[in-house]
C-alpha cells in the first residue's frame, strides 16, 4: 500500500490528509485553477506565517576546535555552514494536518470560514510528483533544537539533521496535527484525480464560489460537503456526490489491451489459487481510474514467486507520466513491496 510513499519518520501517516485553502476573490483564480489541474502547491519556507519556520542555530561551542584547525590552514568552517544555509533556502513544503475540524485552522488558512479543505488518500496522493519526497510529521516542542554542529554534517547525519529543524514547532501549534512533504524545488506538484476525495466548504462560503467548485469538479469522483454551524459545533452535509470512474473525465487512455497485457496468462493461471478472473476484475478497475494511461507489465515477480505485480502508467495533467507497482499475494490481496 505505501510502497510510493518515502517516509522520512518511523511514524505512520493518517490514512487521509486535509489541506485548508482560502477562496478569497483575491485567490479565487490561483485555487480554483490548482482544483481543475489537480496539483498542490509547494511553498518557500520564507512564504510561511511563523517566522520560526525552519529555524537554524549554527555553529556549537563543541566546534571551537574545529573552526580554529581550519582557521589556521586558512579555511573556515563557516564557508561549511554557508553551504547548508544555502542548500536549506531551496527546500520546499507542503502543509497537511490529519484533521478537517480543526477550527483555528479553518479561520487561519480557509478564510475564515469561508474557504475550503481538500481531504486526499495518503496512498494515492503520493503517486504523482510526490513520489520521491518526503512525508514527515510535525514535532512540537516549548524549546529549539540544539545548534548545528559540525559533526551534523556527517553524510550519515545531514538529512536527519536537515529534517529535524525542518520539521519543528513551538508547543503552541500543535493542535495544526501537521504532516508535510518535504521537497527540493517550489513549485505545482500534480496528483491523480482521484487522489481528491472530499471538499469541504466552509460555513461561510460564498454561494458562487460553492457553485464554481461544484461545476469545476462535476466529472471528478469527489464529494463535496457544505459547512453548517449549530451552536459550537461544526458539521457537514452533501452537495455533491463523487461521479463514477465510469462517468469521470478521462485524463488518460484507459488501455487494457488483455491479449497483450497479459500476454504471461499461462503462468498466472497456474500461479493464482483464485481464477484468473480475479486478476482480470483488478485491471478493469485499475484502468477505470482517470489518470491511467495503460499497463508497463503484469506478471510474477521475479525475486519473490509468490508475489504477483501490476505495472500501470498515469499521465498528469500536466502531460507527465508516473509509474506504479502495486503487488498481490496468490489469492489477489494487495500487499506490501516485497523486500
Amino acid at each position: 500500500m505505501w510502497s510510493n510513499l518515502k517516509l522520512g519518520f518511523a511514524q505512520k501517516p493518517p490514512s487521509h490528509l486535509y489541506r485548508y485553502r482560502p477562496l478569497d476573490d483575491a485567490v479565487l483564480g490561483r485555487e480554483l485553477g490548482a482544483l481543475r489541474d489537480s496539483y498542490v502547491f509547494a511553498a518557500p519556507f520564507s512564504s510561511m506565517n511563523d517566522p520560526m519556520e525552519a529555524y537554524y542555530e549554527i555553529g556549537s561551542s563543541a566546534d571551537k576546535a574545529i573552526d580554529s584547525f581550519l582557521a589556521a590552514s586558512g579555511n573556515s568552517i563557516e564557508s561549511i555552514y554557508e553551504m547548508h544555509r544555502q542548500m536549506t533556502s531551496n527546500f520546499a513544503l507542503i502543509s497537511f494536518s490529519s484533521t478537517h475540524t480543526d477550527l483555528p485552522l479553518w479561520a487561519y488558512y480557509a478564510s475564515n470560514f469561508g474557504g475550503m479543505c481538500l481531504e486526499f488518500a495518503t496512498s494515492e496522493i503520493v503517486i504523482g510528483d510526490l513520489q520521491n519526497e518526503s512525508l514527515v510529521p510535525v514535532t512540537y516542542a516549548q524549546n529549539p533544537l540544539r545548534p548545528l554542529s559540525f559533526s551534523d554534517f556527517s553524510p550519515k547525519q545531514l538529512n536527519k539533521s536537515t529534517n529535524d529543524r525542518l520539521t519543528r514547532k513551538r508547543i503552541e501549534w500543535a493542535h495544526e496535527r501537521e504532516w508535510r512533504f518535504l521537497t527540493g524545488q517550489i513549485g505545482p506538484k500534480y496528483y491523480l484525480d482521484d487522489a481528491l476525495k472530499r471538499v469541504f466548504l466552509g460555513p461561510r462560503v460564498k454561494a458562487h464560489h460553492a457553485e464554481q467548485i461544484c461545476a469545476l469538479l462535476d466529472r471528478r469522483p469527489v464529494e463535496i460537503l457544505q459547512g453548517e454551524i449549530k451552536g459550537f459545533e461544526l458539521s457537514f452535509r452533501q452537495i455533491k456526490c463523487p461521479r463514477s470512474l465510469k462517468e469521470c473525465e478521462r485524463v488518460g487512455s484507459g488501455k487494457f489491451d488483455p491479449p497483450n497485457d497479459l500476454y504471461a496468462e499461462p503462468e498466472l493461471t497456474k500461479f493464482l489459487s483464485v481464477h484468473v478472473s480475479k486478476l482480470y476484475d483488478e485491471c478493469q478497475r485499475t484502468a477505470l481510474r482517470p489518470n491511467m494511461e495503460a499497463f508497463a507489465g503484469i506478471d510474477i515477480t521475479t525475486n519473490n514467486p509468490n508475489t504477483v505485480y501490476l505495472w500501470t502508467i498515469y499521465k498528469l495533467r500536466n502531460g507527465r507520466d508516473v509509474y506504479q507497482k502495486r503487488y498481490f499475494d496468490r489469492r489477489m490481496r494487495s500487499i506490501p513491496q516485497p523486500t
